[in-house]
């Protein structure tokens, strides 16, 4: 079988055996019958050519048309005619025209696939002399242009397999993709090595330049130099702030593809090309936390070789230690100013206690004084009276109804109630002499009464009136009572006077007396503040809008006492002072009681003048202090911290008191009990 093809030719073409030439004005053609392969070898006039095919018999006409002078078309290719090449060069010349020639700089016109593998994708379009930051997309684009031009197959004729051409049309889409160019300029010619630290030779020449070179993949710019020795110490920690925060936008997702082998474009499915990526990504986070730490250990060990920071450290330590000098020195001086402050305060305590001492020894001799003299103008009194009283009982009388006895009543009230001047004016007007009080303890006690005046029995009467009358018109005008007694009236009276002007006294409600009580057994006596806490206690269980205050609590509690308490007392006294634990004596009444209480004085008086010196007043405080301080405690304690309750009287005193009222109150048993029989 034969092929018969009608091919042009150009005009000078030459004919040749075998075939027929159109030899017409201006055009030639070649008719040429394809018998075989050899055959067409044979009829071809200018030169033999293998039989390829068509598109390398195109190749070889267009090849020869070169050598002979001609545009290169061959004139075989109708896709492209002439005018439309001419249009080409045009367009190409204009490219050359759009871009300066030292914008692009190729360093070859042809490369081999050898040289490829040598050189980044910068350099493949001719863009190797700038940074990445200066490639920007319309420049790539031109740059890229002019590189089809130099490694096209059209003007290579290695095929549209060349592996430079096919390198470059990578550069581009790996560039003109964003993410793709920022993956690519993060490995690019880039080394991660950092110093150790341990290098001699100019701190700033080793580090400097690996800052500059990280400093390519700051997020935050402008990025702050290292600086030189004359670099001020703000700029220098403004440098490493700026580092110790450093934001880099180096992307590893190239080098974890690469790694990984995992290349999303060959994926054979949407599922095996997401989970490609998502083992990229995996491995890109990774490598991104080692960068960071990589970037951190450079860092510290510029920190730790900066001979600024060095010095900048042995100055702050300079200053520490200056600062700690001072602030010893400064100590020291407050300290001497202090010595001597205390030692000028010792000074004074030292003269106000020499003088307090003298005052209070002043104090306790005049008191030890008053209560001899009392002690003294009683023991008169008391005789005077018993002399009365014998007179009255020979007589026939009885004790009360005349005239001329001091009852009983009333000789408990003058031992009570009475202050000393009134008690000696009692004893003169019994004795209708003139009273001397001998204060001399070495002289010899004066001798015993014989004789009392009824007369003076009126006087006494007298006193026992005027002391009434005052105590219930609350006028002490007229009493004469020793200096201390007076003072500590007024201080009372001005006290009591101060609280009632300052607040309006409450009533006590059932429910806070019911809190009070509770209260004063949760807070037993000892306990540290009792009193505010109590108070305390009241005020948070009824959310009172008026709250009670520790004085208030005091006030009421011995109200309380002076009237349950009296009971308690004695109910102690008859079962061995257990503070109110004791069973009542049997044949004991309430009135017995209360005459035991109220007139102790005459009671004990009459077992041997165990209660001289007992005032209503220490009375009441006596029966406090057994009530608040139960037998259960020790002993010793007890009866100390009962006599601290107890004004002017010691703890021996308060013990014999007691004793006198337990064995008078046994007496009293006993005669009711013989009563009853």
């Amino acid at each position: 079988m034969a092929v018969v093809l009608t091919l042009p030719l150009p005009a000078a073409s030459h004919g040749g055996g075998g075939a027929e030439t159109s030899t017409a004005a201006g055009s030639a053609s070649v008719l040429v019958e394809i018998t075989s392969p050899l055959a067409w070898a044979t009829t071809s006039p200018q030169r033999q050519i293998e039989t390829c095919g068509l598109a390398y018999f195109q190749y070889q006409l267009k090849r020869q048309a070169i050598e002979d002078g001609e545009d290169g078309s061959g004139g075989l290719d109708h896709k492209r005619p002439r005018a439309g090449l001419e249009g080409e060069r045009e367009e190409e010349a204009g490219d050359d025209d759009m871009g300066d020639e030292t914008t692009f700089r190729f360093t070859k016109k042809t490369l081999t696939p050898k040289d490829v593998k040598s050189m980044d994708y910068y350099e493949m379009l001719g863009l190797g002399h700038l940074s990445a930051a200066q490639v920007g997309p319309e420049l790539l684009k031109k740059a890229y242009r002019k590189a089809l031009l130099l490694y096209h197959p059209d003007k290579t004729g290695r095929g549209d397999r060349d592996e430079v051409f096919i390198e470059v049309q990578k550069a581009y889409e790996t560039l003109s993709d964003e993410r793709k160019k920022r993956a690519y300029d993060s490995e690019m010619n880039f080394d991660d090595s950092i110093p150790t630290g341990r290098e001699k030779g100019d701190f700033y020449k080793v580090f400097g330049p690996v800052f500059d070179r990280n400093a390519r993949f700051a997020v935050k710019r402008p990025v702050p130099g290292l600086g030189d020795k004359d670099t001020s110490f703000d700029d220098v920690y403004r440098f490493y702030d700026y580092w110790g925060r450093f934001e880099s936008w180096r992307d590893f997702s190239l080098k974890a593809a690469e790694e990984n082998d995992f290349h999303s474009e060959e994926a054979g499915s949407r599922e095996e090309k997401r989970w490609m990526q998502k083992e990229n990504d995996k491995l890109a986070r990774s490598m991104k936390k080692e960068e960071y730490k990589r970037l951190a250990t450079l860092v510290d060990r510029a920190k730790a070789a900066d001979p600024r920071l060095k010095a900048a450290k042995e100055m702050e330590k300079q200053k520490k230690e200056q600062a700690k000098l001072n602030r010893a020195a400064m100590q020291r001086q407050k300290e001497e100013a202090r010595r001597k402050e205390d030692e000028e305060e010792a000074k004074k305590k030292e003269v106000e206690e020499a003088k307090m001492k003298v005052v209070r020894a002043q104090a306790k001799a005049l008191r030890d004084k008053d209560k001899r003299r009392m002690r003294f103008a009683r023991s008169r009194f008391r005789a005077l009276c018993e002399i009365l009283r014998i007179r009255a009982g020979l007589a026939g009388g009885k004790e009360g109804g005349k005239e001329g006895v001091v009852s009983s009543e009333e000789e408990a009230f003058m031992f009570e109630c009475v202050d000393v001047a009134g008690m000696e004016e009692a004893v003169e007007a019994l004795e209708g002499v003139p009273y001397v009080y001998n204060a001399d303890e070495s002289a010899p006690p004066p001798q015993a009464p014989t004789e009392a005046l009824v007369e003076g029995v009126k006087q006494v009467k007298l006193i026992v009136a005027r002391k009434r009358k005052a105590q219930q018109g609350g006028d002490d005008a007229g009493t004469k009572g020793s200096e201390a007694q007076a003072q500590a009236a007024a201080a009372t009276a001005t006290a009591a006077a101060a609280a009632a002007a300052a607040k309006k006294e409450v009533p006590w409600t059932e429910d806070e007396l019911g809190v009070l009580a509770k209260a004063v057994v949760r807070f037993p006596a000892g306990t540290q503040k009792r009193w505010q806490c109590i108070a305390d206690y009241i005020n948070h269980m009824l959310k009172l809008d008026h709250l009670r205050s520790k004085e208030e609590c005091i006030k009421q509690y011995q109200v309380v006492q002076s009237t349950v308490g009296k009971a308690k007392v004695m109910n102690a006294v008859a079962g061995g002072g257990t503070g109110g634990g004791g069973t009542k004596a049997a044949g004991t009444t309430p009135s017995a009681v209360g005459t035991a209480v109220v007139v102790p004085g005459k009671m004990v008086g009459e077992e041997g003048g165990a209660g001289e010196g007992w005032s209503q007043e220490q009375q009441k405080q006596l029966e406090a202090g057994l009530v608040r301080f139960p037998a259960s405690m020790e002993k010793n304690e007890r009866w100390k911290c009962i006599a601290e309750g107890v004004e002017g009287k010691s703890k021996k005193e308060c013990a014999e008191r007691f004793k006198a009222l337990k064995a008078l109150m046994a007496k009293k048993k006993e005669v009711a009990g013989a009563a009853k029989a």
